[in-house]
This record gives structure tokens, C-alpha cells and sequence, in this order.
């Protein structure tokens, strides 16, 4: 005989079952529906692809005929451009190849590395290399300058006033020696009618050649023979003394540093550009004086030589005397055409008819 408590065990589970007999039929319901779902679907993960991209995660309907997931092919498609990645982790980095050791078929290895260039620069420049050195062609101002002219003979034609035809003839004479003196010899003769009234000129003038041009040491002016029209000056440089001497006796002036005599200053501009000093001091053997000169322009000079470029200079001492020089430039700046305008308004002048030049060998 079972105990009474044995019943009562089984009379509660009896009353259990019934309490709860709906609940286990929805709790089998629910694992029946779960069968039956997973029989008909099942998860595919793809492959990650060779680039490293993270790809989306999907369902799938399976295929009836496998029933085991098969390996994703190992070439990716990669996805439309509107359909960004939903990965937010960078993708993992690339793995570079061990470099191949250096052997004798790889001997760029030994080298070190090149460093790459500079693609602005390569686009717009053509590469330069140490081995070819850029050349620039020397300036023409570099060129050496010309020697100063070591002997010229010019002849120029006397006119007087208007006349077209020349009343005399003059011819200058200058020379270096190979001791560094120079001499200018001019001499001025009459011809025609005007022989019976006028007589010859010459002048002298000598010295050296310093870095600063001539440096006068004597000069004369003689017109024809009388004795009364002859004018000396005599430079002392050593104690800065000018001796002059004329018709009215003998006179003294203090030397200053380039002054020169009448006819010296003309062959000057050869050493000293006619427009890097516009006062000259200048003594005739009767008296010593400064003269401002004015650049008067760049004129053409029609001459027996042809058309000449010149410098046209003026000098005037402030009275109705004044004298005008044209220097050739293409001849060192020695004179071509020279007037002479005295007091009374008598007009000489020379124009140059040949000229004769040579430079030191």
C-alpha cells in the first residue's frame, strides 16, 4: 500500500499538466515553426576580398542542389560607386615584397636609392646634369678696348665765312714715341688769293701720356715770321707753374691738374670721353683761363671721307668769340670739323678731307 503522500505528488503534477497544457502546446508550436524555417533558408558569408574591402553581410535563398557552403571566387566585382562600404575600420595595410638580394644579375641593389622627381620642375624644365656646365656668352661691354691711336695725320679744308671754296689748307699732325711722349704738329696754309694776304700758322704742342690723357709740356703759336706774333707757354709741373710768353712780355699762372693748351685739348678726347668733364682749363701762351663747353647735340658731318657721326661741342668765353668742335666717334673722337668765330664775326673754318691712322703693333 502507497503512502498518501506518493498521491499527492501525482494528483498535483496531473493538476500541473492541465494548468499548463496551453502554454506546451504554443512551446511546441513555436519549435515546429523553427524547423520548418531553417529548412527552407540558410546563412552564406562571402569570402573577404583579395583588395582588403569589407563586404556586407547578407541572406541568401539556397540552392537546391548543394547543401554545403562553396569557397567565393577569387576575382571581386567591385560594387556600384553609389553603394558606399558600411566598414568604418581603415583596411589593413599591403604587404610589400621583400626586396631580391643583391647579386650580379640585380646590381641596382649596391646603388643607393634614386629619389624621385619633381614633377613641376620635370614638365617645364629640361633636366640638367653635373657633367654639362652652362655657358653664357661673355657681354659686349666685357670687350677690351680699343688702343688709343698712336699716329694720325688728318688734312682738312680752310673756308672763310660763306665761301665754298677753300682759301687754305691745314694738316695736324700727332704721335706717341715709344718713350710715352706725344707731339701735335699743326700747320695752316694759305692758298690762292688769300696767300697774298694772310701768312701761315703753326702750332706745337708736347708732353706725356699719362692714365689721365696728355699732359702739355710746351707750346707755341707763330703766325708767319714776325717775331711779334709768336706765343709760348712752358708747363712746370713738378713746382704747378705756367710760364707763358708773348708780344707784352713774360706772365705766370698757377698750374691746375689737366690743363691744356689750344691745341693738345682736341687730341684729349681720344683718352678722356668728350662728356665726362664739361670744363676744360686751357692756356693760348697769353693767358691761362677755364672754359665751359656745352654739348650742342650728335650731328652727321658731310665730309670727302663721307657722312661722319660726331659730338658737337661749343665753347664760348662769354663774349662774341667762341669755337665749336665736332668729334668723330667713329674715329676715337678726333676733331673732323672745327670754327672758330672771332670777335669781329669772322668765321674760320676747317672740315676734315682724309684721314690717317695706326695703332701701336
Amino acid at each position: 500500500m502507497r503512502p498518501p503522500i506518493f498521491h499527492q505528488t501525482i494528483n498535483r503534477l496531473k493538476l500541473l499538466l492541465v494548468q499548463h497544457k496551453m502554454l506546451l502546446l504554443a512551446a511546441a508550436g513555436s519549435i515546429l515553426l523553427h524547423i520548418a524555417f531553417l529548412s527552407e533558408f540558410s546563412i552564406s558569408l562571402p569570402q573577404p576580398a583579395d583588395d582588403g574591402q569589407t563586404l556586407d553581410m547578407h541572406l541568401v535563398q539556397q540552392q537546391a542542389a548543394p547543401t554545403t557552403l562553396q569557397p567565393a571566387s577569387k576575382t571581386y566585382q567591385p560594387k556600384p560607386e553609389h553603394r558606399a562600404p558600411k566598414a568604418s575600420t581603415p583596411p589593413p595595410p599591403v604587404a610589400e615584397e621583400a626586396p631580391a638580394p643583391a647579386n650580379a644579375n640585380n646590381p641596382i641593389e649596391d646603388k643607393a636609392p634614386i629619389p624621385p622627381a619633381d614633377t613641376d620642375q620635370a614638365s617645364n624644365e629640361p633636366a640638367k646634369t653635373a657633367e654639362t656646365p652652362e655657358t653664357t656668352s661673355a657681354p659686349e661691354d666685357d670687350a677690351p678696348a680699343k688702343s688709343a691711336y698712336q699716329h694720325v695725320e688728318t688734312e682738312f679744308e680752310v673756308l672763310r665765312g660763306g665761301d665754298t671754296s677753300a682759301v687754305g689748307v691745314s694738316k695736324i699732325v700727332f704721335n706717341i714715341d715709344a718713350d710715352g711722349r706725344y707731339s701735335i704738329i699743326s700747320t695752316t696754309q694759305a692758298k690762292g688769293l688769300a696767300s697774298l694776304f694772310f701768312g701761315n700758322l703753326t702750332q706745337k704742342s708736347e708732353g706725356t701720356v699719362t692714365e689721365d690723357g696728355l699732359r702739355p709740356g710746351f707750346y707755341s703759336y707763330q703766325y708767319g715770321s714776325n717775331a711779334n706774333k709768336s706765343q709760348t707757354a712752358n708747363f712746370d709741373w713738378a713746382n704747378n707753374i705756367l710760364h707763358m710768353h708773348n708780344a707784352k712780355g713774360d706772365s705766370t699762372a698757377k698750374l691746375v691738374a689737366g690743363t691744356q693748351d689750344f691745341l693738345s685739348f682736341m687730341y684729349q678726347f681720344m683718352f678722356m670721353p668728350p662728356l665726362d668733364s664739361m670744363q676744360i682749363t686751357m692756356t693760348n701762351g697769353k693767358r691761362l683761363r677755364t672754359y665751359a663747353y656745352s654739348f650742342e647735340g650728335e650731328d652727321t658731318v658731310t665730309t670727302r671721307l663721307g657722312e661722319l657721326k660726331t659730338v658737337h661741342l661749343l665753347k664760348s668765353s662769354g663774349d662774341e668769340e667762341k669755337t665749336e668742335v665736332w668729334l668723330a666717334s667713329d674715329y676715337q673722337y678726333l676733331p673732323v670739323r672745327i670754327r672758330k668765330t672771332e670777335k669781329d664775326g669772322t668765321v674760320i673754318e676747317q672740315i676734315a678731307s682724309a684721314i690717317k691712322t695706326s695703332v701701336p703693333d
